[in-house]
């Protein structure tokens, strides 16, 4: 076996491989044997079939499959013993480029001809790069809010006799006819209704006083102006919204109400358990904590993209991009013909450009996490797991021996699941390169409060 490396271009190379037959041989006769212990044949004991037979059977195929071993083995101990930094894999030459010789008819002498992708030198700046990390304000309004929504939540519930204002109603929806009556054949399903989330007050006015056993007839969509809302009540798709009758019968079969608990030590220890809070300013401050530390996950989340795109575009490299399509369109392929699909012959341009901008993340990423020492453990994903997750199953900060064993268990469980594991290694990676771009880049940091920040977003989902 020999291997020689010829240039084409700055960034592609030609592989030659030459094999003779010492190759290959001693491999193929070994396999042969194999094949003719398991071989069955009329007239012949197991594992007796005259080899000659076994020859003219397998020879050919198994020549075939031994010859792309060997080949395939070959080239990646070539490139791993020349440390080359390759893109992709290795690929047959076109004929009409560099004529491989070989016959497996009649084997002989094996020259075949590859080619191979060379991933481009290039330097990462992040000092030079200008970021901007939004921090949204929780406003007093929003604070008011979620704190009525902590006060309802802990509320005692009770079932009244008529209906009040805020009070939610269990029952079943008809769909009615011209004439008022319910339509054969149409809308018809249980759900509940938040009188205090009606559109209009006029309609909100029908409800309040009703007893179970009512029934309430309205048009439903001046009731209720999402549409998404309104579908997912209805249980019918967004678009079938347009064909529904105007009015429907609302039948009460139950009212529920919450009396909201009152602000103090004991809901405050409800609200956020092991956290110490003493009086309303506390309260209000680790309300303000929450409702920031939400949106922070989202301008994280923004800051990362936004990054990501100027590093893109800061990073000047060049790419073999002719053999990148060639090499895409192989892997789309071989996973065509797995799934017994029509081969393609070209990419579209505008998918070839997401290709490449992907691949230039995917190497100036790895730069990243060399240079700057990005390291990722097990444990980071155990950690995970702990501050995020198992916090809504077991008492925060447990300490007992009995919590620490059922949450380690827990982890453990998880972990079991590979799809689920790479979703979180994923996700943590980010975080950790987020952090990095925080620490290394020229950030600025603004705020701004939560409608200004969707309204960002808002822009930049017009951009794409």
């Amino acid at each position: 076996m020999n291997i020689t490396r010829e240039p084409k271009g700055e960034l592609s190379a030609y592989l030659k491989l030459e094999l003779v037959p010492q190759d290959y041989e001693g491999k193929v006769a070994e396999e042969l044997k194999n094949y003719r212990k398991k071989v069955t044949m009329h007239g012949f004991r197991p594992g007796q079939v005259p080899m000659g037979l076994v020859k003219k059977m397998y020879g050919q195929a198994v020549l075939m499959d031994q010859i792309n071993k060997i080949v395939a083995e070959s080239i990646t101990n070539y490139i791993k013993e020349n440390k080359i930094d390759i893109l992709g894999h290795a690929l047959p030459v076109p004929e009409e480029e560099k004529k491989s010789e070989y016959d497996f008819e009649n084997p002989g002498n094996f020259t075949m001809w590859f080619e191979i992708g060379l991933a481009p030198e290039f330097s990462i700046d992040l000092a030079g790069i200008k970021t901007t990390a939004y921090h949204v304000v929780a406003t007093d309004e929003q604070i008011d809010k979620h704190q009525e929504s902590i006060c309802r939540r802990y509320g005692v519930v009770s079932s009244p006799e008529t209906a009040g204002a805020a009070d939610t109603l269990g029952g079943e929806l008809f769909e009615l006819d011209e004439e008022g009556n319910i339509k054969e054949g149409g809308i018809n399903t249980k759900t509940s209704i938040a009188i205090d989330l009606i559109a209009l007050k006029t309609i909100q006015k029908q409800f309040i006083g009703k007893k179970v056993g009512d029934t309430v007839d309205f048009e439903i969509q001046k009731a209720f102006k999402n549409k998404a809302d309104l579908s997912s009540m209805l249980n019918i798709k967004e678009e079938e919204l347009a064909n529904i009758a105007p009015k429907f019968r609302f039948r009460i079969d139950s009212i529920t109400h919450v009396e909201p608990a009152v602000p103090g030590e004991d809901l405050y220890a409800k609200a956020y358990p092991g956290v110490e809070i003493k009086d309303e300013a506390a309260f209000r401050e680790q309300m303000r904590k929450e409702i920031e530390g939400y949106y922070k996950q989202h301008s994280d989340k923004k800051l990362f993209v936004d990054t990501v795109d100027k590093i893109i575009d800061n990073t000047k490299f060049d790419l073999p991009m002719d053999f990148i399509k060639r090499w895409v369109i192989s892997e789309t392929n071989r996973d065509a013909e797995e799934k017994k699909q029509e081969p393609i012959n070209d990419i579209p341009e505008e998918e070839l450009k997401q290709i490449e901008r992907s691949l230039r993340w995917d190497l100036i990423q790895n730069k990243i996490t060399a240079q700057y020492e990005v390291k990722l453990e097990m444990q980071d994903l155990r950690d995970f797991y702990k501050n995020r997750v198992l916090a809504q199953y077991f008492p925060v900060n447990a300490e007992d021996e009995e919590s620490k064993k059922r949450i380690e268990a827990f982890i453990d469980s998880m972990m079991k699941n590979e799809e689920e594991v790479k979703r979180v290694y994923d996700m943590v990676f980010e975080e950790k390169l987020t952090a990095l771009f925080m620490e290394k880049t020229q950030m600025e940091t603004k705020d701004v409060d939560m409608d200004e920040f969707v309204a960002i977003l808002q822009k930049d989902g017009t951009k794409k």
